[in-house]
């Protein structure tokens, strides 16, 4: 009787123990088929946002090429010229177009600088009357949409859009100028702009400040000031041998040029520097970049003109433009060469 229960407790133990190695082993199959589910919905779920990324990057990549698509010829015009001068516009552009963001982050001026566009064509059809024909590159977009007097990241107020155009305007300055320095030495250029100041007379921009101005021929002529002028390889070697205030406002300087044939400036033999509490433009980013301040034999000036009596109707531009035409020679055969 004993020897059967002793059976009947070791066949009841031993099913037991089998069962449970059996449910051990079923859940060790389950834990490594769960591992694996994990490790597979967590491949699944990299792939996919790999997956979203790239369909992503594809989307942000087809946007550039509808970009790239644009023909952006028929906002710009240049062309090559016979004369070390390149003439540039950048601000009385009027072509709008709708798919260009407008430009309204904080500080961004907008105004137009009206008839200036039409001043560079103006002197560049006087000039090559004359057989001197000038480099020009002119802009014919609104300043609402895109400000070509500004670094890329100023320029358009965030709309990545015009990035490709900035790009093309500021290399063809950079083709013209760098052509300019291997055919003749050195040369100028014009940057052309409107100001909307109460005193009626022609800023000249040669990147000086009104307080520069303002000093004594011996510190203008000193290596600190010069240093910081955008004509300051024509200050240290010029055709006519005068030294850097004579080039600001002496008897061939480029203002009392302009003053001779009846449009005041400044700096000039007669308005000498911006008087303080005088509004008074500098010169931008065309002028630092393409200057000689920084570095090559190129010069820049950048001209700020009055409306009254000379961009007020066509006109008057034509007018001007003649007087502006007969300056840039007289002063190229004064400073630099005879290229007429």
């Amino acid at each position: 009787m004993n020897l059967i229960k002793v059976k009947i407790i070791f066949i009841f133990k031993g099913n037991l123990i089998y069962q449970m190695i059996t449910a051990l082993k079923k859940f060790s199959l389950f834990k490594i088929c769960l591992e694996r589910i994990l490790l597979l919905s967590i491949f699944l779920t990299f792939f996919s946002c790999s997956s979203s990324k790239s369909s992503n990057d594809e989307q942000d990549s087809n946007v550039l090429i509808v970009d790239n698509d644009i023909d952006w010829s028929e906002f710009i015009e240049y062309s090559k010229g016979n004369i070390p001068v390149i003439l540039i516009s950048v601000h009385g552009g009027t072509l709008s177009p709708e798919w260009i963001s407008d430009r309204s982050c904080s500080g961004a001026v907008t105004v137009k600088d009206d008839n200036t566009l039409e001043l560079a064509k103006e002197t560049e059809e006087a000039l090559s009357l004359i057989e001197a024909s000038p480099y020009v590159v002119l802009n014919k977009i609104s300043r609402k949409k895109i400000d070509l007097n500004r670094s890329l990241e100023d320029s358009n107020c965030g709309d990545r859009t015009t990035e490709e155009y900035w790009d093309l305007f500021h290399k063809k300055v950079s083709e013209y100028k760098e052509e300019i320095e291997r055919l003749f030495g050195k040369g100028l250029i014009l940057d052309l702009h409107g100001h909307g100041h109460s005193i009626q007379r022609i800023e000249l921009g040669y990147l000086l400040s009104k307080s520069n101005l303002s000093e004594n021929d011996e510190s203008l002529n000193s290596d600190d000031i010069t240093s910081l002028s955008s004509i300051k390889n024509l200050a240290a070697n010029n055709r006519s041998g005068i030294n850097h205030s004579e080039l600001l406002r002496g008897e061939k300087s480029f203002g009392t040029l302009l003053d001779n044939k009846g449009y005041p400036a400044v700096p000039s033999k007669i308005d000498t520097h911006p008087n303080s509490g005088e509004l008074y433009f500098t010169g931008g980013y065309n002028t630092f970049t393409y200057g000689s301040r920084t570095q090559g034999n190129i010069d820049a000036i950048q001209l700020e003109i009055n409306k009254k009596g000379v961009r007020e109707d066509l006109n008057q531009v034509e007018d001007f433009a003649s007087a502006l035409s007969n300056v840039i020679i007289e002063y190229l055969s004064e400073h630099y060469g005879d290229y007429n």
